[in-house]
């Protein structure tokens, strides 16, 4: 969703506070992932956009470092969602928003990432993918936000394979639900059944885009691939907080959360049947224009969510569905950090990053046990006083990062 504010030049450095303990950082292991892929856009008109790929191995000299490149034909086109994590095959999906299209990165040699392919639509019938998630099968499905040409009408789901090939496609249009708003936003697979979840949303053509305001969400089968419920986000009558679905998530103990752009949290049940409902169980901070709530990410029963209001992280402890507890926040300093708005997070759950509306990266401690969070002040350009890094290419050239995934 674009509405989060337009691209910021800030050149500052993240300087963030935590409102917990520190947490005693952990070296990374073997098994744990050691590198990050930064999906960057040029900051300069004679720049390319770029993935890029850092060294994240708190053991190495080279911590937070660039080691790796792909560069794209071109700059200025985006870059946007990315995949979370580097799937068993190496490979690694990511699209940049304004150029309509999808890139298949092999980043099985990290050091060398190299692009295997680019697809943009599914059947001619959809396109302006926005999320991914993968199958069990080694798939992936893609939530296409709008029509194939420009954009404008429904959007669908579609698999594809490992080369970015359609394996099966479906819209999103359902009875009683009009054509503006089937705009898959986010897709997550539900663990362990032939289901997905899909958030509905326009991601829009920038400030200016007329947004039809959406407050559901829907159930699909992966066999076939079709929608199968829709699952209303119900207003409590004195906010926004039921508009546009930001992120799913799944916490340890089995329970699906959702969380909107206007900052509500709902808990969705009845995934047993095909007959699932939502329900508001918490409200963060903000939920204006200027102050949206972004991405999240679940850490075992934890809820970690980006709010502009805070400005910063928060944490909540999804142990009791409803009756979710703050147990901790990242706050940053908005003077010279402006538009929290991704968070991804290592296999191991204790690193976590995040961008926002300039060239920086941030990336904070985490402890999965007890919820704590904490700058990683050990990630930081060399030389500088504060912590997170100016995102660079090996050549120099600034760059601004949006999604981070993780990998081995």
């Amino acid at each position: 969703m674009m509405r989060h504010g337009s691209i910021h030049a800030a050149l500052a450095v993240l300087v963030l506070g935590a409102c917990s303990a520190e947490v005693t950082d952990r070296p990374s292991t073997p098994a744990g992932d050691q590198h990050a892929y930064v999906w960057s856009m040029s900051m300069d008109s004679t720049g390319r956009d770029a993935l890029l790929v850092l060294d994240m191995d708190t053991t190495s000299a080279g911590y937070g470092t660039v080691i790796g490149e792909a560069m794209l034909e071109r700059g200025g086109m985006m870059p946007h969602h990315i995949e979370r994590r580097v799937h068993t095959d190496g490979r690694l999906i990511a699209n940049a928003w304004t150029a309509n299209t999808n890139w298949v990165f092999d980043v099985s040699t990290p050091t060398q990432p190299r692009i295997v392919n680019t697809f943009q639509t599914a059947g001619d019938v959809m396109g302006w993918a926005h999320d991914f998630a993968r199958l069990p099968s080694g798939n992936t499905l893609v939530a296409f936000n709008g029509g194939s040409g420009d954009y404008t009408g429904p959007g669908g789901i579609a698999e594809v394979d490992a080369g970015g090939a359609v394996v099966q496609s479906a819209m999103a249009t359902m009875q009683g639900l009009g054509d503006t708003a089937a705009t898959p936003y986010v897709v997550t697979a539900l663990p362990g059944r032939d289901r997905v979840l899909v958030g509905l949303g326009e991601m829009g053509m920038g400030p200016d885009y007329a947004y039809h305001e959406v407050n559901m969400m829907q159930l699909w089968s992966t066999k076939p691939l079709a929608p199968l419920a829709m699952i209303p986000l119900p207003p409590n009558g004195t906010d926004r907080g039921h508009i546009a679905t930001s992120s799913i998530g799944a916490t340890a103990n089995g329970e699906l959360f959702a969380n909107t752009f206007y900052c509500g949290l709902y808990h969705v049940t009845g995934l047993n049947g095909d007959a699932p409902s939502a329900s508001r169980v918490f409200t963060f901070p903000g939920g204006t224009d200027e102050t949206l709530c972004g991405v999240a990410t679940t850490i075992g029963n934890y809820w970690v969510q980006a709010v502009a209001a805070v400005p910063g992280l928060m944490v909540l402890d999804l142990s009791v569905p409803s009756a979710p507890r703050v147990v901790s926040q990242l706050v940053v300093d908005s003077a010279v950090f402006k538009g929290v708005h991704w968070v991804s997070v290592n296999n191991a759950g204790t690193r976590l990053a995040i961008t926002g509306d300039g060239p920086s990266l941030l990336m904070a401690r985490f402890d999965p046990a007890t919820g704590a969070i904490s700058l990683d002040d050990k990630f930081k350009t060399s030389g500088a006083a504060n912590a997170g890094i100016t995102v660079r290419n090996l050549a120099g050239q600034m760059l601004h990062p949006h999604g981070v995934a993780w990998g081995p």
